[in-house]
């Protein structure tokens, strides 16, 4: 009982690395284990008698197949837990300038310029770095290039 209260305390206060280590560390007791159970038995049938002094040496085996099992059972759910980090506040604003920069793009290519110039303002508030870079593409610089109010013809 000991040994699994201490397991249980060493499962839950390691680092991923350290769960890591004695994750494949269980993995590998447990398979050894098992592998040299079966070549017990499998020598204790091989040879003939009736002495079970071979089967009782096996049975060291079982403790290290019992400890390594649940060492791999306790940290492995802390080791295959998903560690993706959430995306920070600039990073979704940058991704959502970013995304509206390339619909203005699109736009543009399609001469949509209404909508070019209607998602610049938003691409400033979200990113000041996006609207940098969207300033100065070429192909939403053709929609927001001024244009030239059409000059009165003089009458004559």
């Amino acid at each position: 009982m000991r040994a699994v209260a201490l397991l249980a305390c060493f499962a839950c206060s390691c680092t991923v690395a350290q769960a890591r280590s004695a994750h494949r560390a269980g993995e590998v007791a447990l398979a050894a284990g098992l592998v040299g159970i079966l070549g017990d038995v499998i020598v204790s049938a091989a040879l003939p008698g009736h002495d079970t002094a071979t089967l009782s040496a096996g049975l060291v085996l079982v403790p290290i197949c019992v400890l390594g099992a649940l060492t791999y059972a306790a940290t492995d759910s802390y080791v295959n837990a998903d560690r993706a980090q959430a995306p920070s506040a600039r990073g979704r604003s940058f991704d959502a300038a970013y995304e509206l920069a390339r619909e203005a793009k699109h736009a543009a290519r399609r001469g949509d310029c209404a909508e070019v110039q209607a998602i610049g303002p938003r691409v400033r508030e979200l990113d000041e770095i996006v609207y940098r870079k969207f300033l100065h593409d070429e192909i939403i610089q053709t929609c927001l290039q001024p244009v030239a109010a059409p000059v009165p013809e003089a009458d004559p």
